[in-house]
């Protein structure tokens, strides 16, 4: 009688693992902590969706709120000399719906910077007692629909004087403003005076500066 060979496993030839056997409350466990990870993940969303929500809702509210403050301050010049009236005069009104805080400004006459109206009667060669009236607009609160006077005079000299000099070049206004929630504009009369020019802050312009 012959031997029988043993059979041999080849080394490479493995068994694949057996699933592992879960008791019915380990499969209860499993299921349990993968349902609390998915309300998690959910909650989580709902959170962010939230969050965003409340960002954008708050925006809205921000600018619906600056809208409802906004300022815009317009330059007007009046000027009319004929031979039976004689008037000349630049004013600021507050054509927005809040107040205008009026930061800085910047005046030139036949290119040269304005420090007051008093300076410009210097410029233009009369000096003496013209009849002048003008108001202190650096640094002001404008309320809507406010109109100041920065200049006005109705003397027939002067009037002539200020129109002969704003007829040749070198002349124009910069003027700086900002609402109540520190959103400041810029305006210049060289370039647009309907157009203002957001900016982050008002500019300081120095020994240029008008002072009146």
């Amino acid at each position: 009688m012959t031997d029988e060979p043993e059979s041999r496993q080849d080394p490479d030839e493995t068994e694949p693992p057996s699933e592992p056997d879960f008791s019915g409350s380990e499969r209860a466990f499993v299921r349990l902590t993968f349902w609390q990870t998915v309300l998690s993940l959910v909650g989580v969303f709902i959170a962010i969706v939230a969050l965003y929500a409340a960002l954008t809702e708050s925006e809205a509210t921000r600018k619906q709120t600056a809208a409802a403050v906004w300022p815009f301050v317009q330059l007007t010049v009046s000027d009319h000399l004929s031979a039976d009236a004689a008037e000349f005069g630049i004013s600021l009104t507050n054509a927005g719906v809040g107040p205008a805080r009026i930061r800085s400004m910047r005046v030139f006459l036949e290119g040269k910077p304005l420090h007051d109206w008093h300076h410009a009667m210097e410029l233009v060669g009369e000096e003496g007692a013209h009849r002048l009236g003008q108001t202190y607009v650096s640094r002001r609160v404008l309320i809507p629909g406010e109109t100041i006077d920065m200049v006005s005079t109705t003397d027939r000299v002067l009037v002539g004087k200020f129109l002969a000099s704003l007829a040749r070049p070198g002349n124009s206004i910069t003027y700086c403003y900002c609402s109540i929630f520190d959103e400041c504009w810029i305006i210049d009369s060289e370039i647009d005076l309907q157009m203002p020019d957001p900016v982050d802050e008002c500019p300081d312009f120095g020994d240029e500066a008008f002072g009146n």
